[in-house]
């Protein structure tokens, strides 16, 4: 069973839609009991970075979701919660050995949202079945830097990461359900591919 963490500013109608096309058990949940009992976690997209990580703490999911050893997904945003804190001040859960950054607040021209290239830099898992130049749509105005826990890179003029792993903490930048079969392929491995 995966539990999807709903901390009420995230729409995940098209990700548990795709759950439920793979025939993936799943349910939406901010209840610790539910979490605990869960295989795995995702936290999902969310629409400010600033209100996910209060409803995190107003739920009392921060310290929880910190020292989770199950395997445990962010997408989009929820991949940036999952890194140290952002160049806007806000303080994410600090699992990932990056800053994540708001593109709106530097020099850097980085074109998001859209469909961006991967290039894949580790083997991994969660990457199983994905050719290099594979496409996945981006969603948001931030974006993590390359670093030892990056799995993969975008691929174009401005590189960032597109994946991440660490221990039983994995992240995408990209949204897998507005992806197409390449996205399909990315759920599927993390719901039975990764133990």
């Amino acid at each position: 069973m995966i539990g999807i963490i709903d901390y009420g500013i995230n729409n995940t109608s098209e990700l548990t839609e795709i759950l439920s096309l793979l025939n993936i058990d799943f349910i939406k949940t901010r209840n610790e009991k539910d979490i605990i009992h869960c295989d795995k976690i995702i936290i999902s997209d969310a629409s400010n970075l600033s209100k996910a990580v209060k409803r995190i703490h107003l739920f009392n999911l921060f310290s929880l979701l910190r020292f989770l050893k199950k395997p445990t997904l962010g997408i989009s945003l929820g991949m940036g919660l999952l890194c140290h804190k952002s160049n806007d001040g806000i303080s994410c859960l600090g699992l990932i050995e990056s800053d994540i950054i708001n593109n709106t607040l530097t020099e850097a021209i980085i074109r998001i949202p859209g469909m961006r290239k991967i290039e894949i830099v580790k083997e991994n898992k969660l990457l199983a079945n994905i050719a290099d130049g594979t496409q996945f749509y981006f969603n948001n105005n931030y974006h993590t830097d390359i670093t030892d826990c990056t799995i993969a890179i975008t691929n174009g003029e401005s590189k960032f990461a597109a994946a991440i792993q660490k221990d039983n903490f994995y992240g995408v930048q990209f949204l897998p359900e507005k992806s197409g079969e390449q996205g399909l392929q990315i759920l599927k491995n993390f719901a039975l591919n990764i133990p």
